[in-house]
């Protein structure tokens, strides 16, 4: 892994172990840590220049969260994520955004206003900026979604699976820029149907997303697996 992945900021209000938390979360999610990476708490404290407590602190958190585990014999490792893994979170995300978007359809008109204006502007091709932000865009509108429930266990639960689903996006978006495009049309087609205060059909077109999603990461890992099974 690169060193400047981790290159630790001063340390401000934050403590240290959460600046290192939120560095390794990034490096997880953004895949410069991939799926079975070991974790060395020597080698990353000596990266960042910090102590191994706050490492094995942000280990902690990490694996709180699902990105990393610990195994006998090898230490903390990246956690991997499997087709299996993928189905169940679009499963949840059904139903958990389904809630939300019954209730975004009884906004009011500014605010329902804002929030479907969130894909506009973009155009394509796609660049890495442009990828970023919109990336940014489509976390935004799933977490409005979902926060719309006025549910707490609810959000809860998507907290939870929030970074997960947060490596899928970018494991799909940075391997597949013909999906960005396409991903940017179902987010369109799901924010029509809830400006136009369309709950049915605004679950319909989250549905066909998340199906999509499932699909191509199905996809890629088909073909990363092809990939390395060429190269052994």
């Amino acid at each position: 892994m690169d060193d400047s992945v981790l290159n630790l900021s001063s340390p401000g209000v934050r403590s240290v172990s959460e600046q290192v938390y939120e560095h390794l979360v990034r490096a997880i999610v953004e895949g410069a840590l991939p799926p079975n990476q070991v974790l060395s708490d020597r080698a990353l404290a000596h990266q960042l220049d910090v102590s191994r407590t706050p490492i094995r602190e942000a280990f902690h958190q990490l694996e709180s969260v699902g990105l990393v585990k610990r195994r006998s014999r090898i230490g903390w490792v990246v956690t991997d994520f499997t087709r299996r893994d993928v189905e169940e979170l679009i499963e949840l995300r059904c139903v958990l955004e389904a809630a939300g978007i019954r209730q975004l359809v009884h906004w009011s008109d500014s605010r329902l206003h804002e929030l479907c204006a969130l894909f506009d502007g973009f155009e394509q091709p796609f660049d890495s900026e442009t990828t970023a932000e919109y990336l940014s865009r489509d976390r935004e509108l799933h977490i409005t979604i979902v926060n719309a429930t006025g549910n707490s266990r609810i959000k809860e639960v998507y907290r939870y699976v929030e970074l997960q689903i947060d490596r899928v996006r970018h494991f799909i978006s940075y391997r597949a820029q013909s999906r960005v495009a396409e991903s940017l049309e179902e987010h369109r087609e799901i924010t029509r149907a809830l400006a136009r205060r369309d709950a049915s059909a605004a679950v319909a077109a989250l549905d066909a997303h998340l199906l999509n999603v499932q699909h191509k990461f199905v996809d890629l890992l088909d073909a990363v697996s092809a990939a390395a099974a060429e190269r052994r």
